[in-house]
């Protein structure tokens, strides 16, 4: 009975996790001092985070493109404050969506521009649990070899979500060996000057988001320098997690949606 039970709670987070197309936890990572980021949301559907986001105005989430698939529910919140997203914590502020802006060139096939704004029904409260990321202020390209850091509460190792927010190192790999490695497959994908590839560097490192960290932020040298995206298998095999790279063309995009839609 019980296998049965957890077979079914398996297959209804497969259904309501958006993929980080075809995967997107933190793979090889560990949990996060509590409220240590305070800037990260949980999006929240069916009482699962189904992925992650950057708090990047009192009232504007940043997330990918692809957590658009049904925001429009009405049990869909977003949770900031929160270390562990599934509890009730006293730290935590839980709003609904007002409405979701995905960058008008997001092309679900090629994976391009895979990038969103949602706007909270109203403004956050800034605390110590609950702060704002500054977008970057250039949208510089980050070195191959640069240590970055992603984080989210999606599938561990185990396949289980994440009870705690977890973190993971990652090293930006070079554009064309990454898209060599993806195109070992029938269907090629383009690495744009628009994403960025990171992983482990060995074939075999599980280091790595994976499905429920989509929308999470890619943290280089401190600064907000990519979003969750897209990937494979998670940290198993030799093709590195793909991420939106915060281009200076998505920072004006950001701020002048942000700016024509308001804060209020």
């Amino acid at each position: 009975m019980t296998s049965n039970l957890l077979a079914l709670l398996l297959s209804v987070i497969a259904i309501i996790l958006p993929l980080r197309y075809g995967c997107s936890d933190i793979i090889g990572g560990h949990c996060v001092r509590a409220h240590s980021r305070p800037f990260m949301a949980a999006i929240r559907r069916m009482n699962i985070t189904v992925c992650g986001g950057v708090l990047v105005g009192r009232q504007w989430v940043l997330t990918a493109a692809h957590c658009n698939y049904r925001l429009e529910e009405s049990d869909t919140r977003v949770v900031l404050g929160a270390h562990q997203a599934s509890k009730a914590e006293k730290e935590q502020q839980r709003f609904k969506i007002m409405r979701f802006f995905s960058h008008p060139q997001y092309n679900r096939s090629s994976k391009e521009n895979d990038i969103m704004l949602l706007k909270l029904d109203r403004m956050a409260n800034l605390n110590k649990y609950v702060q704002l990321f500054p977008l970057p202020d250039t949208g510089e390209d980050i070195k191959p070899g640069t240590k970055c850091s992603v984080t989210g509460w999606g599938r561990t190792s185990s396949g289980k979500l994440s009870k705690c927010l977890r973190e993971a190192t990652v090293e930006i790999v070079d554009r064309k060996v990454c898209e060599r490695k993806y195109n070992k497959k029938q269907k090629p994908v383009n690495i744009t000057r628009n994403m960025l590839c990171a992983g482990g560097k060995m074939r075999f490192s599980k280091r790595d988001a994976c499905q429920g960290d989509s929308g999470g932020p890619l943290i280089c040298g401190r600064k907000f320098s990519g979003i969750v995206s897209f990937g494979e298998k998670c940290g198993i095999g030799d093709r590195p997690g793909v991420y939106t790279r915060l281009t200076e063309k998505y920072i004006n995009w950001i701020k002048k949606t942000v700016s024509r839609n308001g804060e209020a």
